[in-house]
């Protein structure tokens, strides 16, 4: 499973895959889940939820939720 991030609704234009991506707090993020090595006809990704920290650390106090139902 891997995580693409996009700066466009359409998926077009991915930011550089340096690893890390700058971005003001509020801004809108567009991410594409890809699961690659399976049957898609068998199986799918579900996401509950998403978010980030400013450090590689799950439990870390800060952070942002990534996915909003609106």
């Amino acid at each position: 499973m891997r995580m693409i991030t996009y700066q466009d609704a359409g998926f077009r234009h991915p930011f550089t895959s340096n690893g890390n991506v700058e971005m003001e707090v509020d801004q809108r993020l567009y991410v594409e889940v890809r699961t690659d090595g399976v049957d898609q006809q068998q199986i799918s990704t579900v996401l509950d939820s998403c978010w980030a920290t400013p450090v590689n650390l799950e439990t870390y106090p800060v952070r942002w939720d990534l996915i909003n139902s609106e």
